[in-house]
């Protein structure tokens, strides 16, 4: 009996140990292969630039002057201003103790902002970090979307935006703003929410603008927008959407009220005509 057992652990150990070797020699084969592929590149790359030397000794010796090397230069990142729309004040509307910035109401449910410089956000490695939140949001669902803020080049698209917005705002149940960049600003166009649950909200509203945008046979605004994910922080809640808008090369045609038409018809002058010559 004890023989039996001792035979069957010596053959499971010679079992166990040869799987550890074929294991081994498939890791050391793996690592010569890893090793060849950078080696084999930084080889192409040597023979690649001992081409480019012998082509510029070919051009000296024919007389061509070699063109100077273009430097590369590794772009940064943009910073976190130039990423976020630009700011319109909602905190302080939220704060009772800060005095709110005048506005100018219009009807419909669209305020206009004025153009203004854009401040700089609160960094968002300034809030803090709150695991037993993060995990809460994964599990319920995003708060509805209430504030959609439209920001637009120049004050004359400010007038169109207002009309595409006043529409909007009846047909989504949202509070619509308008506000104008500073025409320092180079923001591209596209939107930005604040959620990452909010990407299929934000997508119906940014459609829905569109669509209204093309009812009105605004071109440049019908088009599809990019759309970004940020991190809420200041006044960049969840609940909020920023559509940065293209400018609009020329004035659109908008749809006109037929009663308005009718004030401005003018009466046609009775045309004079000449008596026939005898």
């Amino acid at each position: 009996m004890a023989g039996s057992m001792l035979r069957s652990f010596v053959s499971g150990t010679r079992q166990v140990l040869s799987a550890q070797l074929f294991v081994s020699i498939g890791a050391v084969a793996l690592a010569g292969w890893t090793l060849g592929v950078p080696n084999e590149l930084v080889r192409e790359r040597a023979r690649l630039r001992e081409r480019v030397i012998q082509l510029e000794e070919d051009m000296g010796s024919r007389g061509i002057v070699v063109p100077e090397t273009p430097t590369v230069v590794d772009t940064a990142p943009p910073p976190a201003e130039d990423v976020y729309p630009g700011e319109v004040g909602l905190d302080e509307e939220a704060a009772p103790e800060q005095a709110p910035e005048q506005r100018e109401p219009q009807a419909g449910g669209a305020d206009v902002e004025p153009g203004q410089t854009r401040p700089t956000p609160p960094r968002a490695d300034d809030r803090s970090f709150n695991p037993g939140q993060i995990f809460s949001e994964l599990f319920t669902p995003a708060p509805p979307m209430r504030t959609v803020v439209l920001h637009v080049r120049n004050d004359n698209d400010a007038a169109y935006a207002r009309r595409l917005g006043d529409q909007l705002a009846a047909s989504a149940q949202v509070r619509v703003i308008i506000h104008v960049l500073s025409p320092r600003t180079q923001q591209q166009s596209g939107y930005a929410y604040f959620d990452g649950r909010q990407s299929q909200a934000a997508a119906r509203l940014v459609a829905a603008f569109n669509d209204i945008a093309r009812e009105n046979q605004i071109a440049p605004w019908s088009a599809q927008l990019r759309g970004t994910a940020l991190p809420a922080q200041g006044e960049y809640t969840a609940d909020r959407l920023d559509i940065v808008l293209p400018p609009l090369t020329q004035n659109p045609t908008l749809r006109i009220d037929p009663r308005a038409l009718e004030m401005r018809r003018v009466d046609p002058q009775p045309q004079q005509t000449t008596p026939p010559i005898r």
